[in-house]
């Protein structure tokens, strides 16, 4: 179905294409029937029942990829008298489904259709009747097509990692992925983000297995044939979503806060990195415990690493779920942690904010996702501004609002979302950075006491009970006795964001300036049309070195503030000069006072704005200025935007002015990623004076420094850049290192290097995929031996047949790349390299067609025959 804009169009064009002008001729014309979809609202899932407790006992076919299932709900009409159940229950057989009662149990009579177990049980059951029923089924998570999102890329509930131990060098595991709502492949229940149930889940698994699940573990029970059953409690009820396991070899690592088991689960191989890897877990516990007032509400927390998952991080209650991101040794965390924080910190503090913010009280329904993902957003920036300073909490914070703005480019909806497609829309941009500038704008606005109190008022209130943004209203008007209705509406059920243009008229006459700020949102938003935020923002005024804040109380859609100089002294003004609004702010100032801002400036945005102001406009003398105090500057960061700005600079001119203070960082400055930018300057500038300096870290303890060495070496002298490539194969590289190592390798297309390759195939796992995968179609393209090509051909294969459903078509999608500049070659007018490309376009096509054969997904194999009859047909 089209939407409706291209169907009106269509229309118009009909009109005016057969429309006759002519009054003596009658045309009728035939229109095509419209149909419009009226959006639907996503009301909160009604409450018919109540779950109270979910017992379910797991054992696993690990080949089949399937599992055995026993389960007892407990549970009671929510309010109103009943005498249907209706449960979710996707991809199962089912084999039994009793009432269990004191006398006995009873078969009831069931229809399981859609996905849906509807049980009937003969009789009405009143809220105050508690009612248990027993389940036995199957649950089939790959039997039958499965969705995703961008945050969550499969949502088949129960997933089995090479449990047929197919996939050399890759560990055999079993998790669950729960959010949004997939938990009911493999558990019976009603998945919605408002219910609520205690636990017990009992995993029957090899002895040799440890597994992770919520609560605590109160029983192990040795079975059979080297089996054992490991049993897990959750006595507290949390939202079914995040009801979880996980089963493998883990070796585990733990720590503690106040007295509370806090454990990291971990491949035995980096057992003795996993501190390092969760770092500051429990320190983050006492502050967020601190901030909110809330002491961490669970009775432990662990962190496990899983293979192949399909998403970033889960904050399932007491046992967050990562991704084999977070696999790395001391050197790649070292590397990470160069800037103040890393991604990998921030994302363990997010999912340790959600176990407040998300698990504790939880959202009503997916439209309030943010009342869940804002605090987490915001959480990782407060974290990062506890421990490392203001600027690291302002550079995140940067950061995630340039992320949302600039996914606003193509949709920008209300941050509370009654109206979308399908409910994994709402895990955007919107819910996450959105909603954490929005909570960072508020914070700001109210204090940090205030904040802190509502936050606490929110959680108390709401404690163990689902969520909206209305009760996060509430709390803050409770908290500061202040309504808020006006910020809610603007921010929370408005859409779109400000942009403010703002400019300056400096009259020397009356030694005045004025200044314009705008609201010119309408221009590029629909949604803006003829509205006016109110915002309350600070402004400051610099004079020489006197700098004032001011309050710019902002509520119509142009306002203007007059400042007189001062002794003749122009000021300079730095809008919005806390730097939290959740919109844009177009500044027109010139060069000089771009350099103002920047001289008496001390936090990172000021700064950064500056920077970037300079690097469009280098031949200025101010803008010069900026840049050479920005190389100079106490904040890494600053230094390294400064460093990125002089990367686009082309004129030899300006290298020359530059190139000694680069060359000295590169050895000199005391922050990795510095010294690593400042090599990929002198790379891009093809700095060959620098070429020592580029041969003498090749060895440096941080990976990104040597990689991007080896980069900026390859650019300036590529014979020398691939037999230092080739030696440090040896050395195991890891991280940027590794990525440089094998793009120059092959890139040079050398036909022994095949040997390599095929030895360094097997144990490239997780997203290394793709970066490997991009080396493996260079050396495609330039390998002349069609033996060598062959057995690149068919690296390149089992890394797609081994793969998970997770990266598998595009790496797939690669291979057909290779197909198609093979087909180029064959219509080149030297007839024996178009015979040879031939050759090869063949070879390729061979291994495609097995994997289009091969596939059992429905649609990867659509998609697979499309790529095969656009490439070769």
């Amino acid at each position: 179905m089209k939407k409706l804009s291209v169907l009106l169009a269509s229309v118009l064009c009909a009109i005016a294409g057969n429309a006759q002008t002519n009054n003596d001729t009658a045309q009728h014309v035939t229109l095509d029937t419209i149909t419009v979809t009226p959006p639907v609202y996503r009301a909160s899932a009604t409450r018919v029942w109540d779950i109270k407790n979910t017992r379910v006992a797991l054992k696993f076919n690990w080949i089949e990829k399937t599992a055995d299932v026993r389960e007892w709900v407990k549970l009671h009409p929510y309010f109103y008298a009943t005498d249907t159940l209706v449960m979710d229950a996707k991809s199962m057989r089912i084999d039994s489904v009793m009432l269990v009662e004191k006398k006995g149990s009873s078969k009831l009579n069931y229809t399981y259709e859609k996905d849906q177990l509807k049980i009937r049980f003969g009789k009405e059951y009143k809220a105050s009747d508690s009612v248990e029923i027993y389940l036995k089924y199957t649950a089939m998570p790959y039997a039958t097509q499965t969705g995703g999102s961008g945050a969550i890329t499969d949502d088949r509930g129960l997933y089995f990692i090479n449990t047929d131990y197919k996939v050399p060098h890759k560990p055999a595991e079993i998790w669950t992925q729960g959010e949004s709502e997939s938990n009911s492949h493999w558990m019976i229940t009603i998945d919605k983000p408002n219910t609520r149930t205690t636990s017990q889940i009992e995993l029957t698994v090899p002895d040799s297995m440890t597994t992770l699940s919520n609560g605590a573990m109160i029983k192990q029970i040795k079975e059979k044939n080297g089996m054992r059953t490991d049993i897990w409690r959750m006595d507290m009820p949390i939202q079914v979503y995040v009801a979880m396991f996980a089963i493998g070899k883990y070796s585990v690592v733990k720590d503690h806060w106040n007295k509370k088991e806090v454990n990291y689960y971990v491949e035995p191989e980096f057992a003795p990195y996993a501190r390092l890897m969760f770092d500051h877990t429990p320190e983050m516990m006492e502050y967020f415990s601190k901030r909110t007032g809330v002491p961490f509400p669970w009775n432990k927390y662990d962190q496990v690493v899983a293979r192949d998952y399909v998403s970033g991080a889960m904050e399932n209650t007491t046992a967050a779920l990562f991704g084999e991101f977070m696999n790395q040794n001391a050197r790649q965390i070292a590397d990470m942690n160069a800037g103040a924080g890393s991604n990998t910190e921030d994302v363990v503090s997010h999912e340790l904010f959600h176990e407040w913010f998300g698990d504790y009280v939880t959202c009503e329904s997916w439209s309030n996702i943010t009342v869940n993902e804002s605090f987490a957003n915001y959480g990782e920036q407060l974290w990062r501004a506890h421990k490392y300073g203001k600027a690291s909490g302002d550079e995140l914070a940067y950061s995630d609002l340039q992320g949302y703005i600039g996914s606003a480019q193509l949709v920008d909806p209300q941050l509370v979302r009654f109206y979308y497609e399908n409910r994994e829309d709402v895990f955007d941009a919107i819910s996450y950075n959105k909603g954490g500038a929005t909570l960072r704008y508020m914070n700001t606005i109210m204090g940090d006491a205030a904040f802190d109190k509502s936050m606490n008022i929110y959680l108390t209130k709401n404690a163990l009970h689902s969520a909206e943004a209305q009760n996060w209203r509430l709390a803050v008007e409770e908290a500061t006795g202040q309504d808020w209705n006006w910020f809610f509406n603007e921010w929370y059920y408005h859409a779109g964001h400000p942009v403010l243009k703002v400019v300056y008229n400096y009259n020397d006459t009356t030694q005045k300036l004025t200044v314009t700020v705008t609201q010119t949102q309408t221009e590029a938003k629909a949604a803006d049309s003829n509205f006016a935020y109110q915002l309350p923002l600070k402004a400051a005024i610099i004079y020489n070195n006197e700098k004032t804040i001011v309050n710019w109380n902002i509520t119509k859609k142009k306002e203007t503030f007059v400042y007189d100089y001062k002794n003749g002294q122009k000021p300079t003004i730095i809008p919005d000069c806390e730097h939290v609004l959740p919109g844009e702010v177009k500044d027109t100032k010139k060069q000089p006072q771009w350099l103002e801002q920047f001289v008496h400036s001390d936090d990172y945005v000021s700064k950064r704005l500056a920077i970037t102001a300079a690097g469009k406009s280098t031949s200025d003398s101010a803008s010069q200025a900026i840049i050479d105090l920005a190389l100079n500057d106490p904040l890494a960061s600053i230094r390294r935007n400064a460093l990125a700005q002089l990367e686009k600079i082309q004129s030899e001119k300006y290298h020359r002015r530059w190139v000694d203070k680069v060359i000295a960082m590169t050895l000199n400055d005391n922050n990795n990623e510095v010294r690593a930018t400042a090599f990929s300057v002198l790379g891009e500038w093809k700095t060959a004076a620098a070429k020592q300096n580029m041969i003498k870290v090749l060895h440096d303890s941080s990976y990104s420094v040597a990689g991007n060495a080896l980069t900026a070496l390859d650019k300036i002298d590529k014979d020398t850049a691939y037999i230092l490539a080739k030696s440090l194969i040896a050395t195991d590289p890891k991280s940027t290192l590794d990525g440089a190592v094998w793009r120059i390798v092959c890139k040079k297309g050398a036909d022994d290097d095949i040997a390599l390759i095929e030895k360094k195939a097997p144990y490239v796992m997780g997203t290394s995929k793709f970066s490997f995968a991009f080396s493996m179609n260079s050396y495609l393209k330039y390998v002349k031996s069609e033996t060598s090509f062959k057995r690149a051909v068919d690296v390149y294969a089992t890394m797609i047949a081994t793969e998970s459903m997770k990266y598998k078509t595009t790496l797939a999608g690669f291979l057909f790349q290779v197909a198609g500049e093979q087909k180029e070659k064959t219509k080149m007018d030297n007839k024996d390299e178009a015979a040879a490309a031939q050759k090869k376009m063949d070879i390729v096509k061979g291994i495609l067609q097995k994997i289009v054969d091969d596939e059992k997904d429905t649609e990867s194999k659509k998609d697979y025959k499309k790529m095969m009859k656009d490439t070769f047909e």
